[in-house]
């Protein structure tokens, strides 16, 4: 982990400790199942927020001091009171003293207001607020943030309630609707090359379903069949054979459920038993192949999404069967051991919605479309060590729902889903994290 921190590549990392590419790759698995991650960025991030890993040159009492041969350096921003808000790029030939400790008193990146100073290792949080601690910022420019979105290839076949997946920063694209009816396909997207490929398809066609990674491999419980029904059968994909297998079956049949990956263990809460909406929640255990039923949401529901932020699983929006619903429940599984309630009720969605695309990066969490009473609903950041939502913008303004959305490094990619009712191959990439490096001279 202190290897990938300094940016080294799986074969740089494998040359330096003397053992195979293969080798690194299952210890990064690993790593990222305990870390709850699914790249390297993320990984970075958590073990440094975690003190996992050692920040180069920092004291003991957290100040990291540089030696910039480039002009640009670091520098505290005062609020309107005279108080430090954050931290800014001037130009200037000076030396610059950071505090690395603040990293864990603010989120670690401000996305869509500020930047992601990586400094030899160092993370160093940019700010463009006012002031944090009320949580106000300046405008964004429209113009600027249209850039930061770019249309990709579009997904081959347009289809909605899909499972998406990331593993090895290649995007799956599994199952889902068509104009046609529910099919069984199974697509990677390659961020780097823009490019789709077609792999083995899906045993059992479903819709209304998600995935999650666990140890190297791809899970999709459940899922609404081509007859209507829904099924219980858990299908996982192995994307270096693949390969598909079946797994225990759910104890329930579900579709339209939420799901996440956590400390190795997948979660799956809510979602439609063929009769109604409901609020159970299951455990899978990878190891012993088997479920589990924990404590209940304190909202029913089924559309709902699911992210990982700081170890703390975010069960957000959906709908009851009558209308969306705004509930942002926060899960903590390690309660459950210990008998405590592990369900807390955090700041509502600003507007009630369900189906929509949910991922998490640097522990705050991009929520994009959904079903709503709202004509034109806005992509939305929440920051969970603050409680707070926020609005950013995409390019256009449409109905979108039923999306796949992804991360892979420092962008969301969103594909996929209804627009205006209709099936879409749009793909759209949006730059969630700026990363500048600047030179350091020892």
């Amino acid at each position: 982990m202190g290897l990938v921190a300094t940016g080294a590549s799986n074969k740089q990392i494998a040359q330096q400790l003397v053992i195979s590419t293969n080798t690194v790759k299952v210890h990064l698995r690993n790593i990222f199942a305990k870390l709850g991650v699914g790249s390297r960025t993320e990984a970075t991030l958590r073990a440094i927020q975690e003190g996992l890993v050692q920040v180069p040159g920092a004291s003991g009492n957290g100040i990291q001091t540089l030696d910039q041969s480039d002009p640009a350096v670091v520098s505290p921003v005062q609020a309107p009171d005279g108080r430090e808000s954050g931290l800014a790029v001037s130009s200037s030939n000076t030396r610059s003293t950071i505090q690395a400790g603040r990293l864990h008193r603010y989120a670690l990146v401000i996305l869509g207001l500020g930047i992601l100073l990586v400094v030899t290792g160092v993370i160093v949080e940019v700010r463009a607020t006012d002031d944090p601690a009320q949580g106000q910022s300046e405008s964004i420019n429209p113009a600027v943030e249209r850039l930061r979105w770019q249309a990709k290839a579009e997904l081959p076949a347009a289809r909605s309630g899909l499972a998406v997946a990331t593993y090895e920063n290649q995007i799956y694209a599994i199952a889902g609707e068509t104009s046609a009816g529910i099919t069984a396909r199974l697509e990677r997207y390659d961020p780097t090359l823009d490019a789709w490929a077609t792999l083995m398809d899906k045993p059992v066609a479903v819709a209304d379903v998600a995935a999650a990674v666990i140890g190297g491999q791809i899970y999709v419980p459940g899922g609404r069949l081509a007859s209507g029904a829904v099924t219980g059968m858990l299908e996982v994909y192995d994307p270096r054979e693949d390969a598909w297998e079946q797994r225990a079956r759910l104890p329930i049949a579900f579709s339209a459920y939420a799901l996440a990956a956590s400390e190795g263990r997948l979660y799956l809460f809510g979602g439609w038993n063929g009769r109604e909406y409901v609020a159970s929640v299951y455990e899978y255990d990878p190891d012993l192949d088997t479920w589990t039923e924990k404590a209940p949401m304190p909202t029913a529901r089924g559309y709902s999404a699911a992210a990982v932020a700081d170890g703390k699983i975010y069960v957000i929006g959906g709908t009851n069967g009558g209308k969306p619903v705004s509930a942002n429940e926060e899960y903590v599984p390690e309660k459950e051991a210990t008998g405590e309630n592990p369900w807390r009720q955090r700041a509502d969605l600003p507007e009630s919605r369900s189906s929509m695309g949910v991922v998490s990066i640097a522990n705050i969490i991009h929520v994009i479309g959904g079903e709503s009473d709202i004509t034109s609903l806005s992509p939305l950041l929440y920051f969970p060590q603050r409680d707070e939502w926020q609005q950013f913008q995409v390019p256009e303004a449409r109905s979108w729902s039923r999306l796949g959305l992804a991360t892979v490094e420092t962008h969301l990619y969103a594909f996929g889903g209804l627009q205006e009712s209709v099936p879409t191959t749009q793909h759209l990439a949006y730059q969630a994290i700026y990363a500048i490096v600047i030179p350091v001279v020892k």
